[in-house]
């Protein structure tokens, strides 16, 4: 509204409504200035407000692929809880039905001696010899034992005054055993002794005593008083063909699964190996629906104005272009390092719409499944493998790291190895194999497991679909570099600057209107005072006028 400032006369000074136009000036000042740090404000809380909407989005999109990883497309059935099964390698599964039979389970041997009044009970002295092996009859039915070559035979010396205390807990840091002194309740104690699983791992004590009571431990004259529970091995048919193993979990029977027997003998059931399509359709349509509903949220945040049409929130901003930008690469690139040559979600029946969303084609998805059904692992399931099915490939690998083949070399005499020309740290195991770790560059993590005669394989890491969907949204929802919280604390930053600046405003607005009050009550008293001065000489005037 125009101000009328000649609408106040005063008969003393200028007549102007000097508080209005003192308004008026401020205003045309200040004005302008605010309306665009107001403005500053509300973009950035609109902005803020966009990139609240593609955090809930991608924490969404985030749920969807752990609800996916727990539908496996291959699956591992057991008609019985008592025998287990894990898929450890998916590439090395078929699909495939078998028989298990329960024949026995592996067990420990179990030992006790019994019969003393204390803990504290001295055993006497001498040297204690641990001896790790296999228990059978000799040919007249006799106890008999045979040492395991592959094992250390180890010899404790008892010093007098040990007790069955100090015996037990000397017996326990021992490898292939543990041992206690439990308290029977009836006012005895027995020392306890447990070997690990299987009829090679049985224990058997011999003694050279020093002082009395050390010989009661010598297991080859008391075997058959002092053994509870003897070691066996666990005997399981595999489609009728028996086999043992040392323990009750058996990872080198079945290619890429493990077996865990818990089971009583004499339990059958059948253990079944399938990729199922039907799951593979829905986790194929789940993602695609969520990958559709992400994008067409960016493209509508990004859009630029059109005719009547506005501008999404977000149109121009370099973070929201770039996320577009990767979930778009995702999308078209290649997955590799699973073997066989490298695939695009369109060779799993997934298409591109002229609108740039994505649909499953059913025909092209099933003849994609009866083509090659573990292929579908590319899209759901990470996997470690090599060109020789005796290197055994793990680890855990950074979020940032590309799937891809990698060639790892080895010098046959100095056992130096090499992945990609990145020298790996050499640890010689029991069996005669070599395992070796990556600790730096991009496959920090990397475990690799060889015979000792290979000298070079290729080394494959084939990083799923959604892996590479999980480590990009992380990034976004993390608090790192081209993250939505960076975005997030930038703007902000922009509200609390230009809400700082508003507030600068309105004070320059109070002493702007001081000064130029103070300025014009200057100018009104100087008008006042020539106004009185004119008043004066118009008076003397007419007085000169009258005395002529």
């Amino acid at each position: 509204m125009t101000v009328d400032i000649l609408s106040s006369l005063n008969k003393n000074g200028s007549g102007l409504n000097l508080r209005e136009l003192t308004a008026s000036l401020v205003s045309a000042e200040i004005d302008p200035l605010k309306a665009r740090q107001t403005a500053r404000v509300e973009t950035a809380n609109t902005q803020i407000s966009a990139f609240g909407q593609i955090r809930s989005q991608f924490a969404a999109l985030n749920s969807a692929v752990s609800v996916l990883r727990e539908n496996p497309v291959l699956r591992a059935t057991s008609g019985n809880s008592g025998v287990g099964v894990t898929i450890t390698d998916p590439s090395k599964i078929s699909n495939q039905t078998m028989s298990i039979g329960v024949e026995q389970v592996a067990r420990r041997q179990v030992l006790e001696f019994k019969g003393f009044t204390s803990p504290d009970q001295t055993v006497g002295a001498g040297a204690l010899q641990v001896a790790i092996g296999v228990w059978f009859e000799d040919d007249n039915g006799d106890p008999a034992f045979a040492v395991d070559p592959s094992t250390t035979v180890r010899t404790l010396n008892i010093p007098a005054g040990a007790t069955l205390s100090m015996l037990a807990e000397t017996l326990d840091v021992l490898p292939g055993l543990s041992a206690r002194v439990l308290d029977k309740g009836d006012g005895t104690f027995s020392l306890g002794v447990v070997s690990e699983t299987g009829a090679a791992s049985s224990l058997n004590f011999s003694v050279t005593e020093t002082a009395a009571g050390l010989a009661a431990f010598d297991t080859n004259t008391t075997i058959e008083t002092v053994q509870i529970q003897s070691a066996q091995d666990a005997v399981i048919s595999v489609d009728g063909i028996a086999v043992s193993r040392r323990t009750n979990l058996i990872d080198d029977l079945i290619p890429g699964a493990t077996l865990d027997i818990t089971a009583p003998a004499g339990t059958t059931t059948t253990v079944e190996f399938a990729r199922d399509e039907e799951t593979a359709k829905l986790n194929m349509q789940a993602l695609v629906e969520q990958v559709n509903n992400t994008r067409k949220l960016l493209n509508d945040l990004s859009a630029k104005s059109v005719g009547d049409v506005e501008a999404g929130a977000l149109a121009g901003d370099r973070l929201i272009e770039k996320l577009k930008a990767d979930l778009a690469s995702l999308i078209s690139a290649p997955i590799a390092g699973f073997g066989s040559s490298a695939k695009q979600l369109s060779d799993f029946g997934v298409v591109t719409n002229r609108d740039g969303s994505l649909r499953l084609d059913n025909l092209r998805f099933e003849e994609a499944f009866a083509a090659d059904p573990a292929a579908f692992d590319m899209i759901f399931t990470d996997r470690f493998s090599a060109s020789d099915a005796r290197v055994t490939v793990g680890g855990v690998l950074g979020s940032a790291t590309q799937g891809g083949t990698f060639a790892f070399r080895r010098d046959a005499v100095t056992g130096v190895a090499t992945l990609n020309d990145e020298q790996l740290f050499r640890v010689p195991q029991a069996d005669g194999q070599d395992q070796y770790f990556m600790f730096g560059g991009r496959l920090a993590g990397l475990n690799i497991t060889v015979p000792s005669d290979l000298t070079e394989t290729d080394v494959r890491y084939g990083k799923s679909f959604l892996t590479a969907l999980e480590t990009m949204l992380d990034t976004a929802l993390s608090s790192g570099a081209n993250s939505i919280t960076e975005r997030e604390t930038q703007l902000t930053s922009r509200v609390t600057e230009a809400t700082e600046r508003l507030e600068f405003l309105d004070a320059r607005a109070e002493l702007l209107e001081k000064r130029y009050l103070s300025r014009f009550t200057a100018m009104e008293t100087a008008i006042a005072g020539l106004r009185s001065t004119g008043s004066y000489l118009d008076n003397l005037v007419a007085q000169w006028n009258k005395s002529d």
